[in-house]
């Protein structure tokens, strides 16, 4: 009898004991709000295989995502992409953080002074520097070129020359041109980085006098020109409306 008893109570606690298990809980992490350095960014990505293969994205892919078309505007999120490839690695903040340093960086090649060329001529620049990367002033000269040869086809009188109107800009000569420039991004431009720059497809300058003129004759030539670079994929580009002037980020 008395074993049955026990048999009976050793039965009842473990019915008791499996009802009274509790679910696993797995530790959560509190991330704070607040980072100890602010330059730092940390991006936080999901464990996933195909997400984690976005976040490492070879700068041979620009390539693949350029494609011939008639509108010219890749997205400026590949312009920010490249710029930050080919030019320099954070932008600077402040106007004067970049005179602070500018003998040091040309020194040092990483950007150079713009020159006038013969087949482009700097506008007086308020928002921005004229000073790129080498391999952006080998596509400025390259796109002066190809202009120059289409305009020959066209056999007329004079020659003419294009119109650089935006180069190298600040975090802060950005703010300043969004103020009086709606077309101006919102978010980062790839401006910053120096592999950037701007050229006219409204004002061209004729040769033999520096004046200049507006002719549709001319910009038939610089589309055909700014195509012909595009589908050689040496450039992503954006045609701006507002502005009346090319965007283009050297990518090769």
């Amino acid at each position: 009898m008395r074993r049955l008893i026990l048999l009976l109570c050793l039965a009842i606690f473990a019915s008791c004991g499996e009802d009274s298990v509790q679910e696993k809980v797995e530790p959560v992490m509190v991330l704070s709000d607040s980072i100890a350095d602010p330059d730092k960014i940390v991006d936080i990505v999901e464990e996933e295989p195909k997400l984690l293969d976005k976040v490492h994205v070879k700068f041979v892919s620009f390539f693949d995502k350029i494609r011939p078309n008639k509108v010219l505007r890749d997205p400026n999120r590949l312009h920010i992409e490249a710029g930050r490839e080919m030019g320099l690695e954070q932008p600077f903040r402040k106007d004067a953080d970049f005179l602070a340093v500018r003998d040091s960086i040309l020194e040092n090649q990483i950007l150079l002074y713009v020159e006038d060329d013969t087949f482009f001529r700097k506008k007086r620049m308020y928002h921005s520097y004229p000073y790129l990367t080498k391999e952006a002033i080998q596509l400025l000269k390259e796109l002066g070129s190809e202009f120059d040869k289409q305009v020959k086809k066209k056999r007329l009188k004079d020659e003419y020359a294009l119109q650089l109107t935006s180069c190298l800009r600040t975090l802060q000569s950005q703010e300043r041109l969004r103020h009086n420039n709606n077309n101006a991004t919102l978010d980062t431009t790839s401006h910053a980085f120096g592999a950037s720059f701007d050229v006219s497809y409204w004002d061209f300058y004729r040769k033999k006098d520096g004046k200049l003129c507006q002719y549709k004759v001319l910009q038939n030539c610089m589309e055909k020109a700014v195509k012909s670079l595009h589908n050689e994929k040496k450039c992503l580009v954006i045609k701006e409306t507002g502005q009346y002037c090319f965007h283009f980020t050297v990518i090769q």
